[in-house]
């Protein structure tokens, strides 16, 4: 696979067997992005993330991992250093037991008797619930993964001890859109929050009634923890305790007890461009690019005037889903402004950051499909089986 850039200095040291990998950073690719690569390219391998918060390590932030592993694009486990996404905790935000059981059960667990085993015997949750709370667990891991912004990432092909593998009720497509909306709304609730490095405290008593999550991120506010650090300790996690913690602010149970912490931005970096086919985007970006002029050249070759048939695609998109090609459409040479496609998502004021450059990557997925669908109707068999290998090698750095 390409090299955007190695990952070492996190531990992330790639294989020295002659397996394919994939190496950067989270400021050349977002995971959002390197997923849906994996996804689009039908991938079996293991995505190994290394992170820093906001900061990074200079400024005292704590490095943590998480591994995702697929089968053939589909998320079948997923592994973290996280404690926020064990499965525990993950049982408890779900509602399957109470903190005290948790509390009680996990002094239990030891060599050869895991937590979810002790929870079965003792009765508090049922078979089905254990298996039910792992697959939100795997979930939950990949969720919390596309909000981290900052660290490395080592994606190496091959297959993968299958043994702890589940099958989630979602394709990866599915989890990408839901991945998206959660990261918009962590944005939309960090900002009224005041950011991850801001400082709440409690005003006044609980509320009436407070459910264990709100009590125990109250408990974990205490003292002079970021909300970041208090989300984690409370064993919320991030979105969860933002969920919290903003009735709680709106109702002045929360008040700010000093600033925020600086918040790095998530910028979409497009440079401005006379022509439109001008402005370029790196990374995935200029992949799909290059994959839509090598199948636009073919077409042509094959059948003068054909390649003008995939402009017809951008009359059909459906009307919710037209603003993301308002304006773009091939070049004589095949050239698709793609740039053009994240400056259109972009301004909607729906989408920012990494979630615009995932809603974008979604629709030029869409449009590659549509332009592939025409390589099977306009070329022979043959060429059309050769060409969509070398887009397929294309899409993982072979060509």
């Amino acid at each position: 696979m390409g090299e955007p850039g190695r990952s070492d200095e996190a531990g992330l040291t790639p294989p020295r067997d002659g397996r394919p990998w994939l190496a950067g950073t989270l400021s050349a690719l977002t995971i959002i992005e390197v997923v849906q690569l994996v996804f689009t390219s039908l991938k079996s391998g293991v995505l190994r993330l290394s992170f820093t918060g906001p900061g990074g390590a200079s400024a005292g932030q704590r490095r943590h991992r998480r591994s995702l592993y697929f089968r053939e694009g589909q998320l079948a486990f997923a592994a973290s250093s996280e404690p926020c996404d064990r499965l525990g905790p993950v049982l408890w935000r779900a509602g399957l037991l109470g903190w005290e059981a948790l509390a009680r059960c996990s002094a239990q667990v030891g060599p050869g008797r895991p937590l979810g085993q002790v929870l079965v015997d003792a009765g508090v949750i049922t078979s089905a619930d254990l298996y039910a709370g792992v697959t939100a667990q795997v979930r939950e891991i990949l969720f919390e993964a596309f909000l981290d912004t900052e660290g490395e990432f080592l994606f190496v092909e091959g297959p993968h001890d299958e043994l702890n593998q589940v099958r989630l009720p979602e394709r990866t497509r599915e989890l990408l859109l839901e991945g998206l909306k959660r990261v918009e709304e962590t944005e939309r609730l960090l900002a009224v929050v005041g950011g991850r490095g801001a400082r709440l405290r409690r005003a006044g008593d609980p509320p009436a009634g407070a459910s264990e999550h709100t009590l125990r991120l109250l408990e974990a506010l205490e003292g002079s923890a970021t909300f970041a650090e208090a989300a984690d300790q409370s064993r919320l996690g991030l979105l969860a305790a933002l969920r919290e913690a903003v009735p709680l602010l709106e109702a002045g149970r929360l008040v700010r007890a000093g600033p925020a912490a600086a918040e790095p931005e998530i910028e979409v970096a497009v440079e401005p461009a006379p022509a439109p086919v001008a402005t370029r985007l790196t990374g995935p970006f200029e992949l799909y690019r290059r994959i839509f002029r090598r199948v636009h050249a073919a077409l042509a070759a094959a059948r003068p005037g054909a390649e003008r048939r995939l402009d017809s695609w951008f009359e059909r998109v459906p009307e919710p889903r037209r603003f993301v090609f308002e304006g773009v459409r091939f070049g004589a040479d095949g050239d698709l402004d793609v740039a053009r496609v994240v400056a259109n998502v972009t301004s909607t004021g729906a989408y920012r950051g990494a979630a615009a450059k995932a809603r974008s990557l979604e629709g030029l997925e869409e449009l590659l499909t549509f332009a592939l669908f025409e390589v099977k109707n306009v070329l022979p068999r043959a060429e059309a089986e050769l060409l969509l290998r070398e887009v397929g090698k294309m899409q993982v750095g072979k060509a």
